[in-house]
Parts: C-alpha cells; sequence; structure tokens
C-alpha cells in the first residue's frame, strides 16, 4: 500500500469518528435541540411586545386602544381619591364618620347607581330605623342580610377602601367603602378583611367574609349606606328581593338623612320602601310589582286596583316613560 493510500484512508477514519459518535449517542441530538428551543424562547419573551395575537398558529391584530380605553373607564388611580371635592379632601382611615367639620354641603346630590352589586344574597332580617331596646332607644342606620360564619361578601361599587377596623361595642371587625357616585357604604360584624386600607376595589369584588364579631345576637351583614357620613335608608335605594337598584339613579336630599344619635326624618324623595310581606323577618305593607312582558301602565293599574295617575305617582314617572321588563314598580 504506498503513502498516499494511507493517507487517504486516515483522513477517512478522522471524518467517521464525529459522525459515529453522533450515531451513538441520538440524546445528544435532542439535547442540542432543547437548547434551541430555550433559546427562542429566551428571545421571545425579552423582545419587544407585538400587537399581534396567535391561535393555533393564526394571527389575529390586537387593538391596544380599545384595550386601554376599557381599562381607563374602569380603574382608579391608587393615588385618587374617589370624591374628593365633595368630601372637602377628607380622607381618613379610622372612623366611620369623620365630616363632622364639612361646609357647603349640598342640598341635593343625583347618585350613579348603575355600576351595583348586591354585598351578599342573604334575606333582611332587620330593616332601618329606631329600634327600642327595653329602656333605651337607638338608631340602626343599616339593614342586616342573613349570613354564614365565612360568607363572602362583596363590594357594592366601584371604590376604594378607606378604613378596616375593629369596633368591640359596635360594628366588631368592618370595612367602609368610598365610592365615585359621591356615597360610603359600610359592611359590618365581619369575620376576616380580604382588603386593606387605600386599596382599590371594583363592584363585586370580595372584600370580606361574614361573621358575628362586635354588637351582635347571630352571625349577619350590616350594610349601611352613606353620604357625607349621614345615614340613606338601603330600602329606599335598592330593591332587597329582587336584587337591584329600583332605578338607575337616585337623588339624595339631605335633610332627610339620618345622623349619628338623631332619630331619622322621613325621606321624601323616594317611594320605594321594601315588600316585606314575604318576609317573616321584617315587617312592611308596601307592595311591587315586577314588569313582564306585555304589561301596560294601564294593566298594572287595573290588575291592582288603582288608577294610572296613583301607579305614575307612586313611582315618580310620567305615563309615557317606557316599561323596561324585569323592573319593579310600587303598587301600593
Amino acid at each position: 500500500m504506498g503513502f498516499k493510500t494511507i493517507k487517504v484512508c486516515a483522513l477517512a477514519a478522522l471524518l467517521l469518528v464525529p459522525l459515529c459518535s453522533f450515531a451513538q449517542n441520538p440524546e445528544q441530538g435532542d439535547e442540542n435541540k432543547g437548547d434551541t428551543r430555550v433559546e427562542v424562547n429566551f428571545k421571545q419573551r425579552h423582545s419587544k411586545p407585538s400587537n399581534d395575537l396567535y391561535a393555533d398558529g393564526i394571527k389575529i391584530k390586537r387593538d391596544l386602544s380599545l384595550i386601554k380605553k376599557a381599562q381607563e373607564e374602569r380603574i382608579l388611580d391608587m393615588d385618587e381619591i374617589p370624591s374628593d371635592d365633595l368630601y372637602g379632601g377628607i380622607w381618613n382611615n379610622r372612623y366611620v364618620n369623620s365630616y363632622g367639620s364639612l361646609e357647603n354641603v349640598p342640598s341635593t346630590y343625583n347618585v350613579d347607581l348603575s355600576n351595583f352589586t348586591m354585598p351578599h344574597t342573604g334575606h333582611v332580617t332587620s330593616n332601618y330605623g329606631v329600634r327600642r331596646l327595653r329602656r333605651t332607644t337607638r338608631m340602626h342606620h343599616g339593614i342586616d342580610l342573613k349570613v354564614q360564619i365565612g360568607d363572602t361578601i362583596y363590594a357594592a361599587f366601584d371604590g376604594k377602601v378607606r378604613v378596616t377596623e375593629y369596633e368591640r361595642r359596635g360594628y366588631g371587625y368592618y370595612v367602609v367603602l368610598r365610592h365615585p357616585n359621591g356615597l360610603e357604604t359600610v359592611y359590618g360584624h365581619l369575620s376576616k378583611f380580604l382588603v386593606q386600607d387605600n386599596q382599590i376595589v371594583r363592584s363585586g369584588d370580595p372584600i370580606a367574609l361574614g361573621g358575628n364579631t362586635g354588637r351582635s345576637t347571630g352571625s349577619h351583614l350590616h350594610f349601611e349606606l352613606r353620604f357625607l357620613g349621614r345615614s340613606i335608608n338601603p330600602l329606599h335605594v335598592i330593591d332587597f328581593d329582587n336584587k337591584v337598584c329600583h332605578k338607575d339613579q337616585y337623588m339624595v336630599i339631605v335633610n332627610t338623612l339620618g345622623k349619628p344619635g338623631q332619630k331619622v326624618a322621613r325621606n321624601t324623595s323616594s317611594k320605594y320602601v321594601k315588600n316585606a310581606s314575604s318576609n317573616k323577618y321584617a315587617t312592611g305593607t308596601v307592595k311591587y310589582y315586577r314588569i313582564r312582558k306585555g304589561d301596560t301602565l294601564s294593566k298594572i293599574a287595573q290588575r291592582h286596583g288603582i288608577t294610572i295617575n296613583k301607579l305614575c305617582s307612586l313611582n315618580s314617572m310620567s305615563k309615557n316613560e317606557k316599561l323596561r321588563i324585569g323592573k319593579s314598580l310600587r303598587v301600593s
């Protein structure tokens, strides 16, 4: 064998060694592929965000302007205080009513209720108003809803947490929320907080768990609506039977609202009182009718033995107002 032949064979052997090694270690090839994928994924995660979305390999164009608009409509800035001008810049993290120094209180105020969520679906066990307890009388500034210990309590409107506190001889553990519509809501006798002071919440967000703390004789939720520290009868605003507000707007008349330590004047701004005829825990004689398909003012009035004028007067509406299916009308 000549020298050239030996040289060619040696060169061929050197070229075959890596190929044989690769064939004997297939896992090494897979491992290298894995490294390549990791590198690609890393580049994708750290590359500039794209406006494109992918679903099963199909490119979908994302309109960021619509997303941004929706976020701006729903999100409050963490530094923003809801209704700050109305409340004179007062933001107290300890007391329910800290607005005694307020001046220039409006005589009326229109409240938007369209963002409402029921804090709990339990039935009413105690109404708003003066309570006579043996030799004393006390003002009950809210309503009580039946809940079990540990039941989730929800925010009634979008807003910001103003107070998370404990009061041994009163509310027990309680939360106060301030809302952009001008109202504040109070949730008492809780067992646990799910939020903290100055936290932004959305309508329907969990904020606490129901309990039996403070001055309470059984597990329930004490729920209040307040305006500038003064209480509003929740029954004038909310239809607790149907779990909705009576209307999307409510006119607050300040001189009719309840003040701590005082009896409450009758709220002549609203005709709404709960229909308690089906609730053995509460009393009342006012009746409501829920509008169905095909109903007219004439049919509803005739069915309940009243005139159309009376029906309109009870509900502060005109004869030409369009009836909305599912809405409750007072009929007595």
